[in-house]
């Protein structure tokens, strides 16, 4: 009978680990506590003195940690540096520290990709956060467990008073709906249940009733998928994976990190003003730092902050100096140039249209020089009356060159002169169009950068028109991506998305195809090319 990977997924105290442990025994597969993992890493921050928000100290603490899991008659076993702390874990306070270690992105990386290693192969069944949305979302039998709170209260605290842990109900009450609250509004994978998950109500349910409820819907699961021992990701022979030229960095973002890395952490607070770029890695890693990301211009005082490559407004800038501030300029020099270019045409009295978004923060930067005949046009918006003679025309640096054109041709017949500058930055341009031409002869494109990112979610636009495309911010998201129907695979990258994480989702799609050579840089990748700016 195939042997299947099976997650639960709940609230804490929803009856998610003792279900899953006898659903484990019932089905002969092997119990794996995801939660144990975080606790673990908690434990072990304890121990040694760190504060889970001392992200200086916990990451790198996370080389120095071994966590490993046995088992037994009597269930699993957490070994911590070689010693079993299966008990120490499951303190009230241990609990409370695990979910907030547990939204670390570099603490969550690690665990994951150990549970990863330990469920690859099925006859698994795995409990903890996010299990079927995040680790394995394309588990084949996935299950929520719900219960009221007060009755996962009840059941804590008198699973607690059972170990002859002392504590109070109203306090075990608290520390659930603080919990519950964290899981569900942290950033990194919040607690959820998957798209296809079944939910599963525990409140009035016992617990040889929960089990057996999870094991005929297992059974109905794997008979549905037929009797097979293959591999869930086989797929066929003869699998082509290559790179659009001029993927991940441009010049002003390779620029900008650059800067940031190189700032001075140590004599005054470091900040970037809104997120350096944005891409999720590079953020936490600069918070892990020091540096922090601040979006308000008027709290920062005496502080160091680096302006981030969209630029920022001019009264976002007075202001900054106004209150003392050091001010590091790594705004990209081509978005430096079209200000340069709307303060003069401005200044010899032309009005100024903005090709681009007007919510963008590099438009928002770039309109702040203008007047108030300065006028934002986004692709494909109705165009504003015109009531001008001579009009200029500049625009957002990651727009396409082809809706910039389409744009001329619509205020061209409505003024005498149009002057224009073709301020979109030219590798935007040319990854734009090696990312169409890979589109056209592939059968599916993964394009990877930030959800946030503009330059991407182009990209992610452009390829749909062609071919079908998954849009990812990390090599994590191919989890749940069936690849086994495509023979050629695209892959290209936003501005904002740096070279190891195209290397990481490459070498992911590589193993996704029955291939098991990796590569180790970029160059490696069959038609790679960087581009010069």
């Amino acid at each position: 009978m195939r042997r299947i990977i099976v997650a639960i997924d709940g609230p804490a105290a929803s009856g998610k680990s003792t279900t899953a442990k006898f659903l484990a025994e019932k089905l002969g597969y092997i119990y794996i506590d995801t939660g144990a993992m975080y606790r673990a890493c908690a434990l072990q921050a304890k121990l040694e003195g760190f504060a889970i928000d001392d992200l200086s100290s916990i990451i790198p603490m996370l080389e120095r940690i071994d966590i490993k899991i046995s088992y037994s008659e009597s269930g699993n076993i957490i070994w911590l540096n070689g010693r079993d702390v299966s008990q120490q874990i499951r303190t009230p306070e241990i609990s409370a520290a695990a979910s907030k270690i547990s939204a670390i992105p570099s603490v969550r990386y690690k665990m994951v990709e150990l549970q990863r290693k330990l469920g690859k192969d099925g006859g698994v069944v795995l409990e903890g956060r996010d299990i079927g949305t995040f680790v394995f979302p394309e588990a084949e039998a996935k299950f929520f467990m719900v219960a009221d709170l007060e009755v996962r209260a009840r059941r804590r605290y008198q699973e607690l008073k059972a170990k002859g842990i002392e504590s109070r109900y109203e306090d075990v009450l608290q520390e659930l709906k603080a919990r519950d609250e964290a899981d569900a509004s942290r950033s990194l994978a919040p607690l959820k249940p998957a798209s296809d998950a079944i939910l599963v109500d525990t409140s009035n349910l016992s617990i040889e009733e929960q089990v057996n409820k999870l094991y005929e819907i297992t059974l109905r699961k794997i008979a549905e998928l037929g009797e097979s021992n293959s591999p869930n990701n086989s797929v066929p022979d003869g699998i082509e994976v290559y790179l659009a030229h001029s993927s991940g960095y441009c010049f002003g973002v390779k620029r900008a990190i650059q800067m940031a890395r190189e700032a001075k952490v140590c004599d005054k607070p470091v900040y970037t003003l809104g997120e350096i770029i944005h891409n999720p890695g590079i953020v936490q890693e600069l918070e892990e730092k020091g540096i922090h990301v601040a979006n308000n211009v008027s709290d920062l005082k005496d502080s160091t902050v680096i302006i981030r490559s969209h630029g920022i407004t001019r009264e976002e800038y007075e202001t900054l100096q106004k209150n003392n501030n050091e001010i590091i300029d790594a705004t990209c020099p081509y978005v430096k140039r079209t200000h340069t270019i709307l303060q003069k045409m401005t200044a010899e009295g032309y009005p100024v249209v903005i090709f681009g978004d007007k919510h963008h923060p590099e438009v928002i930067g770039l309109r702040s020089f203008g007047n108030d005949k300065t006028i934002v046009v986004a692709e494909d918006e109705p165009l504003p009356k015109i009531n001008e003679n001579s009009l200029v025309l500049i625009a957002q640096t990651t727009q396409k060159i082809e809706k910039l054109n389409e744009l001329v041709c619509k205020l061209l017949p409505n003024v005498f002169e149009l002057r224009v500058f073709n301020t979109i930055c030219l590798t935007t341009t040319l990854r734009q169009k090696a990312t169409i031409e890979m589109a056209k002869k592939s059968d599916v494109v993964i394009v990877i950068g930030g959800y946030k990112s503009s330059n991407t979610s182009a990209l992610a636009k452009l390829s749909s028109q062609y071919c079908p495309t998954f849009h990812i911010e990390n090599e994590m998201q191919l989890a749940g991506v069936d690849l086994s129907k495509y023979k050629r695979i695209g892959l290209t990258a936003g501005a904002s998305t740096p070279e190891e994480m195209i290397i990481k989702v490459y070498n992911v799609i590589l193993q996704k195809s029955g291939h098991f050579s990796t590569v180790k840089s970029i160059e490696e990748i069959p038609m790679f090319k960087e581009e010069s700016c």
